[in-house]
């Protein structure tokens, strides 16, 4: 019995040791951002059901896919990244291509663009060549790739940069309705949008006037 304790003591020592000097194994960032995905206190049915949010994002084995509030899973993990539900659609990629798929998984538009993003106003933008433009949840091309950077739809207008760096806001059929002046600008949200010029920051109401000057240093992008 004694010899049993004093070798138990052995081990525990020699354990402790080890340990001590062992250091655990640092996760990828890929490993870290799977591992925040997939925490329930982030993203939580409380989160999702005050931000109207139907499926959250999961990742498995470095693949994405999604489940619902209570944590079931709705579609099995198989794309290389998903964005988050829009619309009742989601841009997803598979090897290197995008595509659409619906809310049960079902491929609306074949992974095809070289890139895709989210739906809004029944728009989403593509790359081709370097540029993007915007097709619509069938995959027809509605405004040609003529940007060099391009944001969503919000209350009808978009936000795109051309080649010059500036940026300015068209609307759903491509059509330029507020021209490129800025140096950054946001989305609209109840009527108004922020932009900077000359590194200040102002506000703008949907025919381009200015509602607040452009004399705020910081501003939230």
């Amino acid at each position: 019995m004694t010899k049993q304790i004093l070798i138990m003591g052995l081990l525990t020592g020699l354990l402790g040791l080890f340990g001590c000097d062992s250091k655990p194994k640092e996760k990828s960032d890929k490993e870290q951002f799977e591992e925040i995905l997939n925490d329930s206190r982030v993203n939580s049915k409380e989160v999702g059901e005050r931000e109207g949010i139907k499926y959250f994002q999961y990742m498995e084995n470095g693949k994405t896919g999604f489940r619902d509030l209570d944590g079931n899973i709705v579609i099995k993990a198989i794309y290389e990244s998903a964005e988050m539900f829009s619309e009742g659609f989601s841009a997803i990629q598979v090897g290197k291509k995008w595509g659409l798929i619906d809310e049960s998984g079902k491929y609306i538009i074949e992974p095809k663009f070289e890139y895709l993003g989210s739906v809004h106003s029944g728009l989403a933008s593509y790359r081709a060549n370097d540029k993007y433009g915007f097709v619509d949840i069938t995959g027809q091309e509605k405004i040609k790739p003529q940007f060099d950077w391009v944001d969503e739809f919000s209350e009808g207008f978009c936000v795109v940069r051309n080649d010059k760096g500036k940026h300015g806001y068209i609307d759903t059929t491509g059509k330029i309705i507020i021209d490129f002046q800025f140096q950054y600008a946001n989305k609209f949200e109840n009527g108004q949008a922020k932009f900077e010029l000359n590194n200040l920051w102002g506000a703008i109401d949907k025919t381009g006037k200015i509602v607040e000057e452009a004399t705020h240093k910081y501003a939230t992008r």
